[in-house]
């Protein structure tokens, strides 16, 4: 099957101006609920945390693709799941530092379990970032089909199905673990359920449009982690 390229060649101004409004908000969500600057920068962790969140949205700032866009097919109930789940990660932003500080809902103070959730957020960040450039222009935060969309099945996505979803799932645990939050016994499965559910959407999606050539590619891949799911 043909795969889609994304040249490292241009930019939109709109998802660009996106990306740097939400690593803004991102930090100020966060310095304010902790309350100092200094001090929340004081730890590695959290500075390394900063530090690769902002290094992922240069990446993104040179790879084209828009973050929402639309396509000939939809599902249209997606929609307000993307929104919701943009909404419940914005809220975390700003109550896991308020949350850390003040030692609320948080396992007891751990370096080592500040450094494995930034493993988690390095190594997931960077499967997005690996998903997002291959798809580049066929990219969408929804799931749409979009004009000539081709069926990917080479690069990261020859043994796994949903790069992009592993990779937010392990960014999402190692987040909360920075923080040492005693909410990822919650808010991971609650992301893990609603990832599973956009899934099997997408998947009854895209066998409809790409038919037997889906159904192939799907009997010798896996859906999110390689040779376990």
């Amino acid at each position: 099957m043909p795969h889609s390229k994304a040249p490292f060649d241009k930019s939109t101004p709109l998802k660009n101006f996106q990306l740097v409004f939400l690593l803004m908000l991102t930090l100020g969500l966060m310095i304010q609920s902790w309350g100092e600057r200094a001090d929340f920068l004081a730890h590695p962790a959290r500075l390394g945390f900063l530090a690769v969140v902002a290094i992922n949205v240069l990446v993104l700032l040179f790879i084209p693709f828009e973050f929402f866009t639309p396509g000939v097919k939809e599902i249209p109930r997606q929609r307000w799941a993307t929104f919701l789940a943009l909404g419940a990660v914005a809220l975390l932003c700003w109550f896991l530092p308020y949350a850390d500080r003040r030692n609320l809902w948080v396992w007891p103070d751990s370096d080592i379990l500040r450094y494995c959730g930034l493993g988690g957020v390095v190594v997931g960040l960077a499967l997005r970032v690996a998903g997002t450039a291959q798809l580049g222009p066929h990219f969408s935060g929804f799931v749409v089909i979009q004009e000539e969309h081709p069926l990917v099945t080479t690069g990261c996505y020859r043994w796994v199905r949903h790069p992009i979803y592993s990779g937010s799932l392990l960014a999402f645990a190692g987040f909360l673990l920075v923080f040492r939050s005693q909410m990822v016994l919650v808010a991971f499965p609650l992301y893990l359920a609603g990832t599973l559910w956009r899934i099997a959407d997408e998947e009854r999606f895209l066998a409809a449009v790409f038919g037997p050539a889906y159904e192939e590619y799907r009997a010798r891949s896996w859906r999110l982690v390689p040779f376990v799911y």
